[in-house]
């Protein structure tokens, strides 16, 4: 009896169900009245089972995208960082060719900065150029800003370039806008890294704002190189000459590439040549 009820039952709730139009009975409306909440359970569960394995899948799908996604943004990123750093690169070493063409016959080396002096007692910079290069002991040094410096140690595939900040370091320069003589020297100090200008005459017009220029005397730097900007000025109540501070017109902390020029001189000594030690 069991067995045969339970073969029954899906017909009737199959008849009760029925979506035919017929006027439902008390049998009918009962077994409507038991299938429903039944009904609803295995919809309500099957649902919800539904949508948590597609929301699974899709979350699947999201992580993987977004992990795709998160490789190709820094694949992306480092292409553009990579594409910025070749521009800056090009402007830097466009300035140095556009400095070479002022004076091709002086001729010029492009070296790369490989190495930074550790000490304040001597500014210098280490580049990847050396003897076998043709770089000279003496040999001034520039880039697109101006004067850097001059090289005081070399190697065969290094050499050392003392900074024009370096305290051991003296240039011949002119006052551009009137042509006062005087010299500059560094003030590479723990405290300040700058310029001083000194043998100025008393009478010499100078003021603050004058750009300063190599002079091209001693056959170091070629002439007309910006040196500075003359910033505060000493003026004594007696002396021959005037004092002044200047602002370097190179930013010694940020140099990369610099251009070695090559001097008519023959290579100085190493008795002849007395600089900074070698940078580390």
């Amino acid at each position: 009896m069991v067995v045969l009820l339970l073969l029954v039952l899906p017909f009737v709730f199959y008849a009760s169900n029925s979506k035919a139009t017929r006027n439902h009975n008390r049998l009918d409306r009962l077994i409507v009245w038991l299938s429903a909440p039944v009904q609803f359970l295995v919809t309500a569960t099957l649902d919800g089972t539904d949508r948590v394995l597609t929301r699974y899948v899709l979350l699947m799908n999201v992580e993987r995208d977004n992990e795709r996604l998160v490789a190709e943004n820094a694949r992306l990123r480092s292409a553009l960082d990579r594409g910025e750093e070749q521009r800056r690169e090009n402007q830097r070493l466009h300035g140095l060719l556009a400095l070479h063409d002022q004076a091709p016959d002086a001729g010029a080396i492009l070296a790369r900065v490989i190495a930074i002096a550790p000490t304040p007692l001597f500014r210098s910079l280490r580049v990847d150029r050396g003897k076998k290069d043709g770089v000279k002991l003496g040999a001034p040094v520039v880039n697109s800003d101006g004067a850097v410096g001059r090289i005081a140690a070399l190697n065969d595939g290094y050499a050392d370039i003392m900074l024009l900040v370096d305290a051991n370091n003296s240039t011949d320069v002119l006052v551009q806008r009137t042509r006062a003589r005087g010299r500059v020297r560094g003030t590479g100090s723990d405290r300040q890294v700058g310029i001083d200008v000194q043998y100025l005459a008393r009478t010499d017009d100078i003021e603050p704002g004058d750009v300063l220029i190599t002079s091209g005397a001693g056959n170091v730097f070629p002439k007309g190189l910006r040196v500075g900007v003359v910033g505060d000025i000493e003026r004594r109540a007696f002396g021959l000459y005037q004092k002044a501070k200047a602002r370097p017109a190179v930013d010694f902390d940020r140099i990369e590439e610099v251009l070695i020029l090559q001097p008519s001189w023959p290579a100085a000594t190493d008795f002849e040549m007395k600089g900074p030690r070698a940078a580390q």
